[in-house]
């Protein structure tokens, strides 16, 4: 088992911010920043949500002002060359983003503060929150060893509270092929940080169980995934869907940094308990794995 703590892990978010900060014109996409953390891109994003109490996206846009804006300030360089070097594609795109947070535009705020700049002369730092975040809610990890699970799945995009469509529709498909017993159990698979990514970036899975010797046919046949074989943290919630953040909060922003533990390269995984055309909201279970390395 790897020691990771809690310490551990905000120096790992620090190099993150040291290296935002050194690369602000540069592309400051998540697999670049989740590398730096030594982190899954998968739990990255919630991860660094939970203990920098921002997301990752608000830090970069708000560094990047503030860079931005100590170039107003000090140097005569065109506007258009300030929001290319904080990398926005356009003039009005800067000029729009800086209003919304500094509320004038960029050649008002120069001009405006240029007369103060030897009072505005040390430079920006960004630190991470000296408190931890406090739970309302706190959930029960248990640790299991869990076999290989075979999938046949369809892909979801956008918004995680309607991917109860793509549901109805690989059960459908398991239905019509006989596939549908027992035992059949009903999973999904989360690749994203709702509260981090756009909603139209957010990408998914809705999946049941099936023999890998059943031959898939059709326009509409689905994919085969398997979630990997492994020792994983899971919480067991009792609640409406809608509510599930509470236990990832939960997962990655306090139990996971203080673990000992780290994620493995393998997104969330939720598994479905009982029928939600045949249970209350507040009656449902769902189990929340997240595999170890």
């Amino acid at each position: 088992m790897k020691q990771a703590t809690s310490k551990n892990y905000r120096q790992r978010l620090t190099n993150v911010i040291d290296y935002i900060y050194q690369n602000l014109d540069g592309d400051l996409d998540v697999n670049t920043l989740a590398d730096i953390a030594h982190m899954s891109p998968y739990h990255f994003h919630r991860i660094y949500r939970e203990l920098a109490q921002d997301t990752v996206n608000a830090t970069v846009r708000r560094l990047r002002l503030q860079k931005a804006a100590a170039d107003l300030i000090r140097s005569d360089q065109p506007i258009s060359s300030i929001a290319k070097k904080v990398s926005y594609g356009s003039t009005e795109a800067f000029s729009r983003a800086f209003t919304n947070v500094f509320g004038e535009s960029p050649s008002e705020y120069r001009e405006r503060q240029q007369a103060k700049a030897a009072d505005n002369d040390e430079p920006f730092i960004a630190m991470l929150p000296t408190e931890d975040k406090v739970y309302n809610d706190m959930f029960n990890v248990e640790m299991m060893d869990l076999e290989a699970i075979d999938l046949i799945t369809y892909d979801h995009h956008g918004d995680y509270m309607e991917i109860g469509n793509i549901f109805e529709k690989i059960f459908i498909y398991a239905a019509s092929n006989e596939l549908l017993n027992e035992s059949t159990r009903s999973l999904g698979l989360y690749y994203h940080d709702p509260k981090s990514v756009p909603v139209n970036e957010l990408r998914s899975k809705a999946g049941v169980t099936a023999p890998l010797h059943i031959e898939l046919s059709g326009d509409d046949a689905p994919e085969r995934v398997t979630v990997p074989a492994g020792k994983y943290a899971t919480v067991l919630f009792k609640g409406s869907y809608a509510e599930l953040e509470k236990p990832y909060d939960w997962l990655f922003g306090q139990w996971l940094p203080n673990s000992g533990y780290e994620a493995a390269d393998f997104p969330p995984v939720e598994e479905y308990l009982n029928d939600p055309k045949e249970t209350p909201p507040s009656e449902l279970l769902t189990r929340i794995h997240c595999l170890l390395a």
